[in-house]
């Protein structure tokens, strides 16, 4: 079943060029080594709220942080276990990992999770 990870990224406005040019970097190495796909939205105003909390209240938003989203998706558990772990091994992607750090959020800015699909297709 499909596989997606997750990562929220709390960022300061100034820091957008730079987080677009890791992730840039970062996609190349994570399609390189077999990654189906990786999408990242920003975060846009909602005037609706249909009942719900909103996320920005929810996550602690600063005003002067922007809320990014980075989907990273895999054709299953298995898949995203190999692909990561040649993804986490590469010594220009931990560099990547060190500059972003340094340079657009701290670890304590990006929060993370996996999720499986739940949907059964009846593909042949």
């Amino acid at each position: 079943m499909p596989h997606l990870l997750v990562y929220l990224y709390k960022i300061k406005p100034e820091a957008k060029e730079k987080f677009l040019e890791i992730s840039a970097e970062t996609n190349k190495k994570f399609q390189e080594y077999g990654g189906v796909t990786e999408q990242i939205f920003k975060l846009s105003p909602s005037s609706k709220k249909y009942g719900a909390s909103l996320i920005p209240e929810k996550l602690d938003l600063q005003k002067e942080e922007e809320l990014w989203i980075g989907l990273l998706q895999f054709q299953s558990e298995e898949h995203a276990r190999i692909t990561m772990a040649d993804f986490d091994s590469d010594e220009e992607v931990n560099e990547l990992l060190n500059e972003f750090v340094a340079h657009v959020a701290p670890l304590d800015h990006i929060l993370f999770g996996e999720f499986v699909s739940q949907h059964r297709t009846n593909n042949p």
